[in-house]
């Protein structure tokens, strides 16, 4: 994830946090507030009882990398707050957890997108 993707300051998590919309489950809660600009920012807040600080970070490194691998509208600003049993959850489960907040906070642009090889031509049979 780009740094220009990232939510940092104490101030606008705030803001997010009074004037925003919410969704949650078991390992994640998402909040998130249109920002105005051209691009979705992202933050994460992982507490201490998550674990130490390699428990923390390798759970931000899994958020982010889930994150990125969804084609999120634009627009937003999104807070990522993990609750416990996070720090021992696998890969995949964190990546689910992911794609179903922001999938119900309508997050995720979810326009289709080409698959697979474009357009062929048909050959003439000899």
């Amino acid at each position: 994830m780009q740094r220009r993707h990232r939510l940092t300051g104490s101030k606008r998590f705030s803001q997010i946090h009074v004037e925003g919309g919410s969704a949650a489950n078991r390992l994640l809660v998402i909040r998130y507030l249109a920002n105005g600009t051209d691009c979705s920012r992202f933050g994460f807040l992982v507490s201490k009882r998550i674990g130490n600080a390699a428990v923390r970070n390798k759970v931000k490194r899994r958020l982010r990398e889930a994150v990125r691998l969804n084609s999120v509208k634009d627009g937003w600003d999104a807070l990522f707050i993990v609750r416990r049993g996070a720090g021992s959850a696998k890969y995949q489960e964190l990546k689910d957890a992911t794609d179903n907040l922001l999938r119900r906070a309508r997050l995720v642009d979810e326009s289709p997108q080409p698959t697979g090889p474009g357009p062929t031509v048909d050959q003439p049979s000899a």
